[in-house]
């Protein structure tokens, strides 16, 4: 492969082009390490943290951040790294798109809390019609939270509440939030659930169709229908028949390590939720907004919900949280049952109406960025035997480190070693996986394609330097 210029090069060639484009806007260029990372103003910062802040928050990198845009973040010692994992999949279309926070600011100006229990504003509302438009056939009402922990917790009230059935269907390697009922859906024990007991007892741990990790090393076809008739057999236990009222899942797990689904596993969801009475309830709050090439991650999949959770991207970088659904699901909850006091602040959902258009004008893009993805990390994965298996979909690839390609033996030591010396390199990088083993890449969709190829070459650099304990 051809040498490729880096993105410092890329903008003094053409400023005016690149920031067209948005991606060096306000002069924010890089990758560029000038200090080793940590920084000492990144290390008296930690240090500050450890006095103050509790430490079950715990910090992944050791970096004081200062500044964004676009793709790029700034610490406090003048590095600016390129951001692949975007907030935790939050800034879809990159960090502080002007149309959002020209959106937000205008909103400030003009009503900035009210909550909408006790009068409407024209926000709320509008985010609600523009939902109904953009989500899957027949969801038409929604509701607005903080965050999507509590837009999980607002879909279990919605659907029990329908369905008068207690019992949810999850999976172990889920995520879907750190509340008490949503770490009780997330079957991953550490460092989510540990110690925070009796969790809610009316959930079945399922097995997520995850061909890699097969045990049975079926074709994925067959690793979705056995997955299934697992589920199946649970619901069907004399324990809980006819007390399961939904299932929850992601449509691309991300917590989990990118775990892709076989295409056949969501037909065969719904069709098991229909056959029992169940709700399905598409979590959607890291696949959706664009994620995986679709606005939803449901739709690669050709099936629709009865409740969908949105999140993160939504917000548009402020913090939102959302459940659309079908009407006669979405009006079970008696008058005054559901709300929060800051749920879908005005300020927030002007926002999001501004982060729905971006992204959307975003999408187009993704195909080719997806490519590349793919087939650098084809290369990355045929040139490394540590590199286990690499997955993906849209913008959302992991890479999953083991000891052994034959045991497939988890290596997160490796995972948090790559994570760490990526900051060297100029990559902000997040690990991910039921055992800690994933680099999850999460780029912005709109990432310029030479840079994300140069991206590759630092992370590739980096794999090599951790392989050779030079870094």
């Amino acid at each position: 492969m051809g040498s490729v210029p880096s993105y410092d090069t890329m903008a003094k060639r053409s400023p005016k082009k690149a920031a067209r484009k948005g991606t060096a806007r306000k002069g924010l260029t890089g990758p560029r390490v000038v200090v080793v990372p940590p920084g000492p103003k990144s290390k008296a910062a930690l240090e500050r943290k450890e006095k103050f802040v509790t430490k079950g928050l715990r910090v992944g990198l050791p970096l004081e951040l200062t500044r964004a845009e676009g793709p790029f973040v700034q610490d406090a010692d003048g590095n600016v790294y390129v951001d692949l994992g975007v907030g935790i999949g939050v800034h879809n279309v990159g960090h502080r798109p002007p149309q959002v926070t020209r959106a937000a600011e205008a909103q400030l100006d003009k009503l900035t809390h009210i909550c909408y229990m006790v009068s409407t504003y024209k926000p709320y509302t509008d985010l609600a019609e523009v939902m109904a438009g953009i989500c899957p056939p027949g969801l038409t009402q929604s509701i607005f939270l903080n965050s999507g922990s509590e837009a999980v917790e607002n879909a279990v009230k919605i659907g029990r509440a329908y369905t008068k059935k207690p019992w949810i269907v999850s999976f172990r390697t889920a995520f879907h939030g750190r509340t008490l009922l949503d770490i009780s859906l997330t079957g991953k024990e550490k460092p989510y659930r540990e110690g925070f007991g009796p969790l809610v007892r009316e959930v079945l741990i399922c097995d997520y169709a995850y061909p890699y990790r097969d045990p049975e090393n079926r074709s994925p076809a067959e690793c979705a229908k056995a997955r299934v008739e697992e589920i199946e057999a649970a619901v069907s236990s004399p324990e809980v028949e006819g007390q399961v009222g939904m299932l929850i899942a992601e449509p691309v797990q991300g917590e989990g390590g990118i775990i892709v689904p076989p295409k056949e596993f969501f037909p065969l969801l719904r069709r098991l939720c229909d056959d029992h009475g169940m709700l399905l309830v598409d979590d959607e709050v890291q696949a959706g907004m664009g994620r995986t090439g679709k606005l939803w991650g449901i739709e690669n999949w050709n099936t629709v919900p009865d409740l969908l959770v949105s999140g993160k991207a939504l917000g548009g970088g402020l913090p939102l949280g959302g459940v659309t659904g079908k009407r006669a699901v979405m009006e079970a909850p008696g008058p005054a049952s559901l709300g929060g006091t800051f749920g879908g602040s005005p300020v927030v959902c002007a926002a999001a109406l501004a982060a729905v258009k971006v992204i959307q004008r975003a999408i187009p893009k993704v195909s080719r960025l997806e490519a590349l993805m793919r087939n650098r990390l084809t290369e990355i994965y045929e040139g490394h035997e540590r590199v286990g298996d690499v997955r993906g979909i849209g913008a959302m690839w992991a890479l999953e480190f083991v000891k052994d390609r034959r045991t497939k033996e988890p290596d997160a030591d490796f995972a948090r070693a790559v994570q760490l010396n990526g900051l060297k390199n100029g990559l902000m990088l997040l690990p991910a996986g039921y055992f800690g083993n994933c680099i999850r890449l999460l780029p912005p969709l709109n990432i310029p394609l030479p840079l994300m190829d140069k991206a590759f070459d630092l992370l590739e650099d980096t794999i090599d330097l951790t392989l050779a304990g030079k870094a």
